[in-house]
């Protein structure tokens, strides 16, 4: 028919449905605008750098963020690191902004967005076409395992790490248009990394990058020498006593374990003197704050049988050398302990008035390593009452408002020396600890009456009382049966 295309539509329908995408689109846009849809923040360059050597798995991302939402300043943005860094366990994670001189760093503040996202607000805001970059620095749990399972002792320990998307995409929050990831190795023998076009190996540091908007999904494989050991503390319970007038007491029971590749031929003390594999742990050390005193080990296996503490002017280092020293896929328990003064950890309570405070690191006195439990019981003097506890940290991490981890909070009663009917205990359960973590406390706060301070005093006074009173009873009663025969008169 005439003014139409064989097979086709009408001529002008063309134009006609352009204009009306044009208007669909501006329309869905409008229903995006009143339904308080956000539109994705762009991210112009994204630079990840993976450190493998420590004891988890910290990630250092510098985000340049340029703001091209048109009239409207950005003030925040979204970051979902579990969309980012996929099958990975969020251990921590904070967010710094540089000044325009790149010499200041401000810590930005974050909250809980939809479940296990953070909106990160910005220092300021940032108006239509300006740019900055943003610092974020996270910690996942280690997840290295031996390649192979098993070594002979002579053998170097190969471990690997698997899946890690060096693509980082969550499109409904950022538009990425560029990235690079690298990573940063304990040694430059790599025996395996996969290959993703452009990827290369420079010594300790393998770079994946740099990538486009368009570039796909790319999971890879990174297997290479790990010469340190790979201790981590399977559990530690931490008891911690508060004395109504002596010191705040705290012992540390220990499970640690050498997770590398067991030795299939044993291991042998002559090849260890011979040639000792640095992957084998030979000695353990403890860190303590400078006031700690009355530092004890406590070992009923007897492994370790030589410690050594030096004093220094910020902390007391105490070292452990085990009698066999751990050798990959060994464990060992242990019970570590000391005292610390008041003065300085006890205090009020600035947020409850007429309360106690107590205030101490979380982290147990071994650095360094990977702590998969960690319990806390803390024990307040008796007939304390009002007591409160948990954990102390800069953001949401490790508190009732943790997204990425179950807080396990309780209260029990625990029986000590003197005691009548126990005292309180608050109890605090928390897993995938790592050393990199800062700024985390534990605190209990609990009301005492100072007189019950001399509770203990009028215990051992009254039972010296009710000693002297027994012995004097003791000295002044007559228990005989028979008296005494009279003397005959005699005649």
């Amino acid at each position: 028919g005439r003014g139409a295309r064989r097979g086709g539509a009408p001529m002008g329908m063309g134009r006609t449905g352009s204009t009306l995408a044009r208007v669909i689109a501006a329309l869905s846009l409008a229903a995006m605008v009143w339904s308080g849809a956000e539109a994705a923040v762009t991210v112009t360059n994204l630079e990840r750098e993976v450190d493998l050597t420590a004891d988890s798995v910290v990630v250092a991302s510098a985000i340049t963020i340029k703001n091209d939402k048109g009239g409207s300043n950005l003030v925040d943005f979204v970051w979902c690191p579990l969309e980012l860094v996929k099958g990975k366990k969020l251990i921590w994670s904070e967010f710094d902004q540089q000044d325009q001189a790149g010499k200041d760093a401000t810590r930005l503040e974050w909250k809980v967005e939809g479940g296990d996202c953070m909106r990160v607000s910005l220092a300021g805001a940032l108006s239509p076409g300006a740019g900055t970059t943003v610092e974020a620095y996270e910690v996942y749990a280690s997840e290295l395992v031996p390649v192979p399972a098993q070594i002979r002792q002579s053998d170097k320990q190969m471990v690997g790490i698997s899946n890690f998307e060096v693509v980082a995409r969550d499109p409904a929050n950022l538009v990425i248009e560029s990235q690079v990831t690298k990573f940063y190795l304990p040694s430059s023998n790599v025996d395996f990394y996969t290959k993703v076009k452009p990827s290369q190996l420079k010594g300790k540091e393998v770079v994946y990058g740099p990538y486009g908007a368009d570039q796909a999904s790319s999971l890879v494989d990174l297997v290479f020498e790990r010469p340190e050991p790979m201790l981590e503390i399977s559990s530690v319970v931490r008891e911690i006593t508060v004395s109504s007038w002596r010191d705040v007491e705290v012992r540390e029971h220990y499970h640690v374990k050498n997770a590398g590749p067991k030795f299939s031929d044993g291991f042998s003390r002559v090849e260890f003197a011979r040639n000792p594999a640095p992957y084998i742990a030979n000695q353990l050390t403890m860190r303590v704050p400078r006031q700690a005193h009355s530092l004890f080990l406590v070992d009923v296996l007897g492994n370790i049988t030589t410690s050594n503490a030096r004093f220094g002017q910020d902390a007391v280092e105490v070292t452990a050398t085990p009698r066999f020293p751990l050798v990959p896929g060994w464990q060992t328990h242990f019970t570590f302990g000391y005292k610390l003064p008041k003065r300085g950890f006890l205090g009020a309570d600035p947020e409850r008035p007429g309360c106690k405070r107590l205030q101490l690191e979380a982290m147990p006195a071994i650095k360094g390593i990977l702590v998969r439990n960690l319990t806390i019981n803390a024990a307040v003097p008796e007939f304390s009452a009002d007591v409160e506890g948990g954990a102390v940290a800069s953001t949401a991490f490790f508190t009732d408002e943790d997204p990425f981890r179950t807080v396990k909070a309780g209260t029990a009663t625990k029986k000590w020396w003197l005691d009548i009917s126990g005292r309180p205990v608050r109890t605090l359960e928390l897993s995938e600890l790592s050393a990199e973590i800062a700024d985390l406390t534990f605190y209990v706060s609990y009301r005492f009456n100072d007189i019950m301070e001399f509770k203990e005093v009028s215990m051992f006074l009254a039972a010296w009382l009710a000693a002297f009173l027994a012995a004097t009873l003791w000295s002044r009663s007559d228990f005989t049966l028979v008296g005494p025969k009279s003397k005959k008169l005699k005649a």
